[in-house]
């Protein structure tokens, strides 16, 4: 027999997938670019002790300045946002969430008006419980109140996380969240967490049907965090899921793989070409945290490589899918723009050695759906450099260094 509590969230879902469409609200069309606070920040609300790692006003205008001074904005960025820890303990007697007096002193509209005011959006964090995961004022309770803060703010991008709820809560929460956002009248690209905290903490496999007319992205996986071992953990979910949760994704709604931590000191020079170059494979957000003023020259040529930039944000969303060939050496292939009538499309290859040896590869276009009968062009996408014209049906013999990556995009000629 079908309990009241599952009838119940059943109809709760149907009544407010039909009301609300959030993938109609003309957002993330192509995964959103930008900086977030939390990968390398995280809570960093004890500024007199940090006041070089400080979540505060003067930190998030030194972001948008450095977008728009270093040609961030130029190759693509565009969303700059506050995680977790931003607001005062206490909501005011209106029962509004306020910023953090100190750290944010003419508050999130001054904030959204600085961005706003060099061609960049701003973003924002909420969750779902009662308290947020690093214990400031969540959300259960004021979903009203809170997006029409954020609304008044005039806040683009709204991640909303899960911590400390129960499954039933989460399974309608997000919904009714979304469903108040809409009824703000203004256009905020959601982010969502519902799969991560479905999957990892109440231990159910989410329903993306349910989620894909939500959310426009959500994160399936834990969080990245400044290391080289998160960053390969996340890696491997990816090979292993790709096929599977590849379907539920495309314009408007996006898996999350989290955030890079290109420009943290974190990574090798070939680790941070592996990050940026499987989360472009995957159509992810490429959404980056770190201390812009610790950026190196290569970091940055990196994170604004176009011929990249442009895989990651073809028009069709294609996550890429993964053929393993020796254990340590996966051959991602995705297919893209542009496409020689509407038959014929660009594909582009990384191939992600993860041993600790260099390997010899043989590159077989054909065997990977390429089917012009005429040529292909091949460029080095780190370098930007045209390599050779061939045809489907040879072959290129490449060798990939040791826990490193060697990036193709082959385009018909």
């Amino acid at each position: 027999m079908v309990s009241y509590g599952i009838l119940f969230l059943g109809l709760f879902i149907l009544f407010f997938t039909n009301e609300v469409c959030l993938l109609e609200n003309g957002l993330a069309k192509t995964p959103p670019m930008g900086w977030m606070s939390w990968g390398y920040y995280m809570c960093a609300d004890n500024c007199s002790a940090n006041p070089d790692r400080c979540l505060n006003e003067e930190l998030i205008m030194s972001v948008a300045d450095a977008f728009y001074n270093e040609g961030y904005q130029e190759a693509g960025y565009e969303y700059i946002i506050i995680d977790d820890c931003w607001s005062e303990r206490q909501r005011d007697e209106k029962g509004r969430l306020v910023p953090d007096h100190k750290r944010f002193p003419r508050g999130m509209k001054f904030l959204a008006d600085y961005i706003h005011g060099k061609g960049l959006k701003f973003g924002m964090y909420l969750n779902i419980a009662v308290d947020t995961c690093m214990r400031y004022p969540g959300s259960r309770g004021h979903f009203r109140v809170d997006t029409k803060s954020l609304a008044e703010w005039d806040v683009d991008y709204v991640k909303v996380d899960g911590c400390f709820v129960e499954e039933e809560y989460l399974d309608i929460a997000y919904i009714k969240l979304g469903h108040y956002l809409n009824k703000t009248g203004r256009p905020m690209v959601y982010s969502c967490s519902w799969p991560y905290y479905k999957k990892y903490i109440h231990k159910h496999e989410p329903v993306y049907s349910q989620i894909v007319p939500i959310c426009n992205m959500w994160r399936n996986y834990h969080d990245v965090a400044v290391k080289w071992g998160h960053v390969r953990y996340i890696y491997k979910f990816y090979e292993g899921m790709a096929t599977e949760i590849g379907k539920y994704h495309g314009p408007g709604h996006w898996n999350d793989p989290d955030m890079l931590i290109v420009g943290t000191n974190a990574l090798s020079p070939n680790q941070n070409r592996i990050q940026m170059s499987i989360w472009a494979m995957l159509s992810a957000p490429l959404i980056f945290s770190c201390d812009m003023k610790q950026v190196t020259a290569d970091e940055r040529r990196l994170l604004q490589n176009l011929q990249l930039i442009a895989v990651a944000q073809d028009p069709l969303g294609r996550m890429a899918t993964p053929h393993k060939i020796q254990r340590d050496v996966t051959i991602w292939v995705k297919l893209h723009l542009p496409s020689k009538g509407d038959m014929f499309y660009s594909y582009s290859f990384a191939i992600v050695n993860l041993g600790t040896t260099s390997v010899s590869v043989t590159l077989r276009p054909r065997r990977y759906g390429l089917n012009s009968t005429d040529d292909y062009t091949v460029m080095d996408v780190f370098s930007g450099n045209m390599l050779k014209n061939m045809s489907a049906y040879a072959s290129m013999e490449v060798i990939v260094p040791p826990e490193d990556v060697i990036m193709y995009s082959l385009f018909p000629l």
